[in-house]
C-alpha cells in the first residue's frame, strides 16, 4: 500500500514529472498521427488496386490473350469453393482524342462487363452518375445523367459566385474564375446534348424494336426491309448524338486536361457525360507477326469513375468488354469454309476473381494456389484456351511494384519517428535520476523501517509506468482528435497564414487520410508505458541499492 501511496504522492507533488508526462504525450501524439496518416495512404492505394483487379488476377503472359475465359470462370467456380465471382478483363494502351479539337492523351483502355464488374470489385462506389448502384451499366437512363449534371451546374454556379482568390499555381494560364466559366460552358453544352438525345430516345427505341422484329421474321437474314430499318436507325442515332450502348465509355476522373480540382478538393469537369471521345489503338490480339493497323471508334461518355488514386484515375477509361475485344482483334475467328467452326476463340488478357470470406494475404495465397491448379487442369483439357501461359497472382502480388515502396516508406517513417521518440525515455531517466537524488532521505527512512530493496525499486518503476500511462492517454486523445480533424485544421492554417502542406489540386488524394485504427493505438500506448519503465529502471536500481545508514548519513 505504501508503494501506491508514495507513487501517487510523487506524481502529484513533483512538478518536474509533468514535463515527462508532456514529453510522453507529445511522442505518443506524434507517432499516432504519423502512423494513422501513413496507414491511411497505404489503405487507399490498396483499396484502389484491389478495386481495379479484384482479389486474384489470372493474367495472360502473351499479347494474344487467353481464350475460353467464360468456360474457365465456370470451371474455377466449381473447383474452388472460395471463388465468389469472376469477370474477364482487357487492358490495352490507347490514344484518347476529343473530336474536332487538338486535345489528345495516351491512356489505358479497360474492357469490362457491367454489372458483372461490380460483383468482383467496388467499381460502382467511384461512379459519378451511378454511384453506389448495385448493378451499374453502360446505358444509364438519360434523365439520371441530366439530374447529376444539373447538380454539378448548380454547384459550379455557386462556386463561381463566391469571391475566389487566384490559385497559387495556374493551370494552362487560366485563373480559377476563367476555369469555372469554361467548365460551366462545357456543362451547358452537355445538358443540351442530353436533351436532344432524350427527345429522340422513343423514336430510336421504336426503330430498334422494328429492326429486331424484321430480323425475326427473316430468321436473321438481311432483307430490303432490315436494310431500310438499319439506315433509319443510323439516321436517328446520328441526329440524336447518342450512340449505341456498345459505344458508351466511362472516363477515369483525373485524366489530364479533362477536369481540375479546386483548393477545397472538389473536382470540376471540362468534359461531361453526353460528350464524345475517340479511342484509337494498335490491336495486340492479332499477334506480333501481323502488320499493325490502327483501329478507331467514337464513344459517348455516360459516366466517370474515381478510385481516389490519381495514378489510376489519370490514365484509364472503361469501355464495354465486347467492344474493346473487337477493337483489339480479340474476337473469335471463324473458318471461311465452315462459318460455324471457331478457329481462334474470343480472348481476354485477364480474369479477375473475388474471394468470399477472409481476404488476408495468407488466405488469398491458399485460394490462389487452388485457382492455379484449376487453370492447369482446364488448359490440359482445352489446349486452345491460351496462346501462351498465364500467371496467377493475388492482387498484392500483382501490385507489388506500387504497394511495396509505400509500405517501405511507411516503415522507414515510423522508425525515424520512433527514434525521435526515444527522447521521452531519456527525459524520464534524467527526471527520475534527479528525483532519486533528492529523495535519498525518504529512501533511507523507508529502508530503516523495513522496506525491502525490491519494494523501493517498485515505487519508482510504478512511478515511471504511471507517467507513461498518463502521458499516453493524453497523447492518444490529442493525436486522435488531431487526425480526425486534420483537414479542417489545415484549412484553418491556410485561411489564417496562407500556408498549405497538402494542396488538394495536385496530390494523389483529395484529402489527407483521417482514420485512426485501434491496433496501432494499443501498440503505441504499450510502447509509451514500456518507455516509462525503461526510463525509470536505472534510477530505481540505484534507489534499491541504497543502504539506510548511507542514505541518512548525508542528510
Amino acid at each position: 500500500m505504501y508503494k501506491l501511496f508514495l507513487c501517487l504522492r510523487y506524481l502529484r507533488s513533483r512538478a518536474i514529472a509533468y514535463f515527462a508526462i508532456l514529453a510522453v504525450a507529445l511522442c505518443v501524439a506524434m507517432m499516432l498521427i504519423v502512423v494513422s496518416v501513413m496507414d491511411g495512404f497505404l489503405a487507399k492505394v490498396e483499396r484502389a488496386a484491389k478495386g481495379l483487379f479484384g482479389d486474384i488476377v489470372v493474367e495472360s503472359t502473351g499479347s494474344e490473350g487467353m481464350g475460353l475465359y467464360d468456360e474457365f470462370i465456370a470451371q474455377v467456380g466449381k473447383d474452388v469453393p472460395e471463388v465468389e465471382a469472376a469477370s474477364p478483363f482487357i487492358l490495352v494502351p490507347c490514344y484518347l482524342r476529343i473530336p474536332e479539337s487538338n486535345w489528345s492523351q495516351i491512356v489505358q483502355a479497360a474492357g469490362i462487363r457491367l454489372p458483372q464488374r461490380a460483383e468482383v470489385t467496388d467499381f460502382e462506389k467511384g461512379l459519378f452518375v451511378q454511384t453506389e448502384w448495385a448493378k451499374p451499366t453502360f446505358d444509364p437512363p438519360i434523365w439520371e445523367i441530366q439530374n447529376r449534371l444539373d447538380g454539378q451546374i448548380k454547384f459550379i454556379e455557386e462556386l463561381r459566385g463566391k469571391s475566389l482568390r487566384p490559385p497559387r499555381v495556374e493551370d494552362q494560364g487560366y485563373g480559377m474564375a476563367q476555369r469555372l466559366d469554361n467548365a460551366l460552358l462545357a456543362h451547358y453544352g452537355a445538358r443540351s446534348l442530353l436533351k436532344r438525345a432524350k427527345d429522340h430516345q422513343a423514336a430510336i427505341a421504336e426503330a430498334h424494336a422494328q429492326l429486331q422484329a424484321a430480323y425475326g421474321q427473316s430468321h436473321g437474314e438481311p432483307t430490303e426491309r432490315t436494310e431500310a430499318l438499319e439506315k433509319r436507325l443510323e439516321e436517328l442515332t446520328t441526329s440524336a448524338g447518342w450512340l449505341d450502348p456498345s459505344r458508351h465509355i466511362i472516363l477515369g476522373l483525373g485524366i489530364r486536361g479533362l477536369s481540375f480540382r479546386t483548393e477545397e478538393g472538389k473536382t470540376i469537369r471540362f468534359l461531361c457525360p453526353g460528350s464524345k471521345v475517340s479511342v484509337s489503338l494498335i490491336p495486340l490480339g492479332s499477334g506480333l507477326g501481323t502488320t499493325p493497323s490502327l483501329n478507331s471508334k467514337t464513344f459517348t461518355i455516360v459516366d466517370d469513375c474515381q478510385t481516389d488514386v490519381s495514378s489510376i484515375d489519370s490514365e484509364i477509361v472503361y469501355v464495354p468488354f465486347e467492344t474493346l475485344q473487337q477493337l483489339n482483334n480479340m474476337s473469335a475467328a471463324y473458318s471461311a469454309d465452315k462459318p460455324d467452326k471457331v478457329i481462334v476463340p474470343a480472348r481476354c488478357n485477364q480474369v479477375h476473381i473475388k474471394v468470399r470470406g477472409a481476404t488476408d494475404e495468407r488466405s488469398l495465397e491458399a485460394v490462389r494456389a487452388g485457382v492455379e491448379k484449376s487453370w492447369h487442369a482446364f488448359r490440359a483439357a482445352h489446349s486452345e484456351a491460351a496462346m501462351g501461359d498465364v500467371s496467377v497472382l493475388t492482387w498484392r502480388q500483382r501490385q507489388a511494384a506500387i504497394v511495396g515502396p509505400i509500405e517501405k516508406q511507411r516503415t522507414l517513417t515510423v522508425i525515424m519517428f520512433g527514434i525521435i521518440s526515444l527522447v521521452a525515455v531519456v527525459l524520464i531517466f534524467v527526471i527520475f535520476y534527479m528525483i532519486v537524488f533528492q529523495k535519498t532521505k525518504d529512501i533511507g527512512v523507508l529502508k530503516a523501517i523495513g522496506a525491502g530493496s525490491f519494494g523501493v525499486a517498485q515505487i519508482f518503476l510504478a512511478y515511471g509506468a504511471a507517467i507513461g500511462l498518463v502521458g499516453s492517454v493524453l497523447g492518444t486523445i490529442g493525436g486522435y482528435y488531431f487526425v480526425r480533424y486534420i483537414n479542417p485544421i489545415q484549412d484553418a492554417v491556410d485561411h489564417w497564414f496562407g500556408f498549405r502542406v497538402w494542396d488538394r489540386e495536385f496530390f494523389m488524394f483529395e484529402k489527407i487520410p483521417n482514420e485512426v485504427e485501434v491496433v496501432p493505438v494499443l501498440l503505441i500506448v504499450a510502447g509509451a508505458i514500456v518507455a516509462g519503465l525503461l526510463g525509470a529502471m536505472i534510477p530505481a536500481a540505484r534507489a534499491a541499492r541504497m543502504q539506510p545508514v548511507e542514505a541518512l548519513r548525508y542528510e
